[in-house]
């Protein structure tokens, strides 16, 4: 993978080029991304970049023996710790076997996150992890000598997933490095992690991709599907991951499912509220978790709106119409408690609670918050 690959972030691309060609590479990084972020791919270009047999002025050529087997996951001096469950596919609690479906995993949602590599591995409820034999198993390659390459990467994915005793595996290794070993660390949350850990590695923070960058990414595999785009992003809150989920389920106009909750809420319409209840509990959980961060977006947005700043907005038609109107009955307080009852309603949705319950039990608090007076 080329830092081509990977839309926008140029500062951050030409930092690490700069570090790279003045001899000066951290030998561990912590690239923290939001979940459906860019934070494998900005590592795995990295990595790239760092052993190119033929480097151009800002980025690897994509051309030489090191660049293909990287490009394919396949470099014979990279290594790679993620978490592991065992699946009806592969009975295994060992990191080795299930290498190759990492690899392929990779290749095709480099930027998902663990609940696609859970999906994609057939893990089905079980809570995929980093156990501590498997941080020693990997960590023993790297005191062998580098078959190839000027620098041996151990690629770290989704580091939270580690406990106690594999987190002190890991930090052992990260206080006396083997030479010439690169540990680029990945992670969805990285305030999760040990301070002793996060104080032995150089953070990079990769930013949610903007409105534009996501567009520009999903129309190389959406090329006809131009027009859907926006909505999707709309959806996604900076995940590639839900925007191509979303992209691919074609919601309907989420826009006016909005604003029917809203009204009802606001005038507590109990019978509506019940309907909307059942047609939210219809939804899969995925859908339904988008729709509340979909709401979390449009209520922000039209508090701001209501206040008379839309510069900084990111807004289709539909919201320019509507959302003022509503802005001006919102004021701080009140979307500050809104914000909270929905994030909370998100939480219980994505640990499986019941979709009519949750969305019911919050649009009774979204009733009440629309009563607060003026602060």
């Amino acid at each position: 993978m080329k830092f081509a690959d990977v839309p926008g972030y140029e500062g951050i691309k030409s930092s690490l080029v700069q570090a790279a060609t003045s001899g000066r590479v951290a030998h561990a990084q912590l690239f923290a991304a939001g979940d459906g972020g860019f934070g494998m791919m900005m590592a795995l270009a990295w990595a790239q970049f760092l052993n190119c047999e033929n480097p151009q002025e800002n980025d690897s050529c994509g051309t030489c023996f090191s660049c293909v087997k990287s490009s394919r996951f396949i470099h014979p001096d990279y290594h790679y710790l993620f978490p592991i469950a065992k699946s009806k596919k592969l009975d295994s609690d060992e990191l080795l076997p299930h290498l190759p479906g990492f690899r392929s995993f990779l290749s095709e949602q480099a930027w998902g996150g663990l609940h696609e590599w859970s999906a994609f591995s057939g893990f089905e409820n079980k809570t995929p992890l980093i156990n501590v034999g498997a941080v020693r198993s990997s960590m023993q390659q790297l005191y062998f000598k580098a078959f190839e390459a000027r620098y041996k990467i151990q690629f770290i994915w989704l580091p939270e997933c580690m406990n106690i005793a594999s987190s002190n595996a890991l930090l052992k290794i990260l206080e006396e490095p083997p030479p010439f070993t690169v540990f680029l660390v990945v992670s969805h949350q990285p305030d999760n992690l040990l301070a002793t850990l996060l104080s032995r590695m150089q953070r990079v923070n990769i930013p949610a991709p903007s409105p534009d960058e996501m567009i520009a990414f999903l129309q190389k595999r959406f090329p006809e599907d131009a027009a859907d785009l926006a909505k999707a992003v709309s959806l996604a809150d900076g995940s590639i991951s839900r925007a191509l989920f979303l992209q691919e389920e074609k919601p309907d106009d989420y826009h006016s499912w909005y604003m029917d909750w809203q009204r009802a809420c606001y005038r507590k319409d109990h019978g509506q509220l019940m309907k909307l209840s059942e047609s939210f509990h219809e939804m899969g959980k995925e859908l339904q978790k988008s729709v509340l961060q979909y709401s979390i977006n449009k209520t922000r947005n039209a508090l701001m709106l209501g206040n008379g700043i839309e510069e900084i907005l990111y807004l289709q038609e539909e919201d320019k119409r509507e959302l003022p109107n509503l802005g001006k009955i919102l004021h701080a307080g009140m979307v500050q408690q809104m914000l909270e009852h929905i994030d909370r309603a998100w939480y219980h949705i994505d640990r499986n609670a019941s979709g009519r319950m949750v969305f019911f039990d919050l649009s009774m608090a979204l009733a009440d918050a629309y009563r607060i007076k003026t602060a």
